[in-house]
């Protein structure tokens, strides 16, 4: 399992937006739903954090995925489990299912 895989992976099961919005940073200045939603992607795995890390404001930076350990919330080790797992990639097969049905 590599990026590109998970790029494709996250495109097919609808997680391309939140990881766009994780990478430029909009995810946390947003607010709301969105920033709920980029959160959970990334305690799950199905997203990873940016490059870089990001300044939002005085108070607060996004670390970037190499300030993380392993197993944190939004590195891409964890997110290399979540989309190799049979399990979750058949779970999100069963939502989008349910969702174009």
């Amino acid at each position: 399992m590599n990026e590109r895989k998970i790029k494709e992976l996250q495109k097919q099961f609808n997680y391309q937006m939140l990881q766009d919005l994780i990478n430029s940073g909009e995810a946390w200045r947003i607010g709301g739903e969105t920033t709920k939603n980029c959160k959970e992607a990334l305690k799950s795995g199905a997203c990873y954090l940016p490059y870089h890390s990001i300044k939002i404001n005085i108070f607060v930076t996004v670390p970037s995925r190499y300030q993380v350990s392993p197993n944190d919330y939004g590195s891409m080790h964890r997110s290399k489990k979540f989309w190799s797992d049979p399990w979750n990639v058949s779970q999100e097969i069963g939502k989008s299912v349910f969702l174009n049905a």
